[in-house]
């Protein structure tokens, strides 16, 4: 291979920067703490000592709620519930129930009367004072009229009734709805 000039050869190599001399009269001023290491990426912002940190609160967190899980399934929601519904099943508002209420237009010597008649049981387990009744009358395409009705705080006992009976003037433009309800308040 004669008149082939040689192919240069490559050659792998590292270049270093160049060293600087310090010069005789100026001093070098050399820190006294080395530079602290940049710090490192963690994975999710958190360092590993805030990691190694949680990793028994989350266990534990973990174990309680499987405990308490079992607790709930194995009838433990029972030991909790029960006792919350029959307080509020024997509570004076859940007690005091009104039923069998019916309501009728009776006319008498040319004027219309609002007839209602129902009853109020205690449904509890103890004795307890009756409040006044609220019988509220809406009228049609007009307003709602509330009428009271005393009771003079009677007391009734566990499974007593107190029946009622209340004649209202009608409205004149007609009954749209008829509602009963014990006063707020008077209990």
């Amino acid at each position: 291979m004669q008149g082939i000039p040689d192919q240069p050869r490559l050659v792998a190599g590292e270049i270093l920067p160049a060293q600087t001399v310090a010069r005789a009269g100026a001093p070098v001023a050399e820190d006294a703490e080395p530079a602290a290491p940049p710090p490192r990426f963690s994975g999710f912002g958190a360092d590993g000592e805030r990691r190694a940190k949680a990793g028994p609160l989350l266990f534990w967190s973990t174990v309680l709620l499987a405990v308490f899980l079992v607790f709930w399934i194995a009838g433990g929601h029972r030991l909790v519930l029960d006792p919350l519904a029959a307080t509020i099943r024997n509570s004076p508002a859940q007690a005091l129930q009104i039923e069998d209420v019916t309501s009728r237009i009776e006319r008498h010597e040319g004027r219309a009367f609002l007839v209602v008649d129902g009853a109020a049981r205690n449904n509890g387990s103890e004795p307890l004072a009756l409040p006044s009744i609220v019988i509220s009358v809406a009228e049609t395409n007009g307003p709602t009229l509330r009428y009271y009705l005393g009771t003079n705080q009677a007391v009734l006992a566990p499974g007593q009734a107190y029946d009622f009976s209340s004649r209202l003037d009608a409205p004149s433009n007609g009954v749209a709805s008829v509602s009963i309800t014990f006063q707020e308040g008077s209990r």
